[in-house]
């Protein structure tokens, strides 16, 4: 298994001859990843320029999900001869893009090939940009999407659909400096404070799950409620995630940070074996196969609206 970081594609639409191509700008995008010569990416410039191979392979049940593997162009020093020398190094990454119709989720493997996956995300967005204005005056940007820091906000735009929250109780110690007494609800407390301390001793993950109330399908927001005020405050004072469960199944992570932005970016795993068999021509049960990334793509729930407003929707 490897881990992907989620980014979103952000379509600038602000020069005034960009709105005339603006229904098109899915299907130009796509354009670019319709072959491996479709789009050359590259760094720099004369002597100095890298060109990076890649390749691509869209998914037979949907041609607008499209798997891209593409290397960079280092240099690596080895021993031959009892001699260090420098020889041409091709790590290589893979990168899923959904680009069916509303849909701008792009995952970057998290792989050194890179250094880190802004870096492949900067290369990408230049060289898509740069032939995107030419060709219609639209340019792009590729955004990490960050968890969400207002839990609360979160919540407000799931709860139509929220079936569940699970307080994760013992991912870190308890703060010496965790203040008990400006919690409201005393029982609560005592017992997150005495899961999370066992947890640690016994290294083992303890949740909190909390369901909609009896006769009620989801779960309301109810900032009044020090139940969750506390168990909130415990996730802020000891660094833990909140999840927010919705009916399909999706999750929505939430880090509750009381001092400045989150740099946490969405982070998934898949088998990347599974991506690599989309390139073999004789591999077998090539269905199947798709089946699971489409199964895996559909699981990371981005759309964006008309609007273009480039913000990360959950």
């Amino acid at each position: 298994m490897a881990r992907f970081a989620q980014y979103y594609l952000k379509y600038d639409l602000t020069d005034m001859f960009a709105r005339e191509r603006m229904a098109e700008r899915q299907k130009i995008f796509g354009s670019y990843f319709e072959n491996n010569d479709s789009i050359e990416f590259s760094h720099g410039e004369g002597e100095e320029k890298k060109v990076f191979k890649h390749q691509v392979c869209h998914l037979a049940l949907n041609r607008n999900i499209i798997v891209m593997r593409i290397a960079n162009d280092k240099k690596k020093t080895v021993e031959q001869d009892f001699k260090e020398v420098d020889v041409k190094h091709e790590p290589s990454c893979f990168v899923v893009i959904d680009n069916r119709d509303k849909c701008r989720r792009i995952a970057i493997q998290k792989k050194k090939a890179f250094g880190s996956t802004k870096a492949l995300a900067e290369i990408l967005a230049s060289q898509i940009s740069d032939r995107m204005k030419c060709d219609c005056n639209i340019s792009i940007e590729l955004l990490p999407q960050f968890y969400p820091k207002d839990f609360y906000e979160a919540w407000r735009l799931q709860q139509h659909h929220t079936s569940k929250l699970r307080f994760n109780v013992c991912e870190r110690e308890v703060p010496r400096d965790f203040d008990r007494e400006k919690y409201d609800d005393d029982s609560i407390m005592e017992f997150a404070i005495k899961a999370n301390e066992e947890a640690m001793r016994s290294k083992y993950r303890t949740v909190l799950e909390l369901n909609p109330p009896d006769n009620e399908s989801c779960l309301y927001v109810d900032e009044d409620s020090n139940y969750i005020r506390n168990l909130v405050r415990f996730s802020a004072s000891t660094g833990n995630s909140i999840e927010i469960v919705t009916h399909d199944g999706a999750k929505f992570v939430c880090f509750i940070d009381e001092e400045g932005e989150s740099d946490k970016v969405v982070t998934n795993e898949f088998d990347t074996e599974l991506l690599d068999l989309l390139f073999d021509e004789e591999a077998e049960n090539r269905e199947g196969t798709e089946q699971k990334v489409l199964e895996y793509v559909n699981g990371m729930k981005y759309t964006v609206d008309n609007e273009e407003k480039g913000e990360a929707v959950a």
